[in-house]
This record gives C-alpha cells, structure tokens and sequence, in this order.
C-alpha cells in the first residue's frame, strides 16, 4: 500500500491527472493489497481442501497487478512534468 501511495502521490503532485485516471489510481491503494489478502485467502483454502488449484503461481497475482500499476503510473507521468510550469509562472510574476 505505501508503494501504491508514495508514487500516485508523486504522480498527482508533479502532473495534472484528473477524471478516470486519478480514480483508478486511488482505487489502487485498495486494489493492490487486496490481491494479496486475496492470495492468501486463495491458498490458505485450497490447501485446507485438498485442490488440485493450489499452485506456487498464485503468487504471481499481486506482482503482476504491481507491474501493471508501475507501467501505468510511468505512462500517466510520460510528460512534462506541471511542477516546471508552476515554478516559471511564479517566477514571472514575482519579476513583474
């Protein structure tokens, strides 16, 4: 969750993403580590049942659903980055 929050708050501070894209990504502070309680859950029930579905490759959920986020946040913040605007029209003013 603190991987999840770190980089959106990073991304929402130096690009202006609104709308769909920043839901999704606030959603992902919930998303993220319900996967893993999901795996877990998964697992600790497939064992105690004797599945033929238990697998190490369940554990592959929560990383893929992270490098999916990772490759999402670096496409939101491809840009320029609005921190440099906002510091040059401050500047502006200041030397009016």
């Amino acid at each position: 969750m603190m991987f999840v929050i770190f980089s959106a708050s990073g991304a929402v501070n130096t690009h202006t993403i609104k709308g769909f894209k920043l839901a999704l990504l606030n959603s992902s502070i919930i998303i993220l580590p319900l996967s893993s309680l999901i795996t877990i859950v998964l697992l600790i029930v497939f064992y105690n049942s004797g599945s033929p579905y238990l697998s190490n490759w369940w554990h592959a959920m929560p990383v893929g659903l992270s490098i999916l986020y990772l490759i999402y946040v670096t496409a939101l913040t491809r840009g320029e980055s609005t921190i440099n605007t906002h510091i040059s029209s401050n500047q502006e003013t200041s030397d009016a």
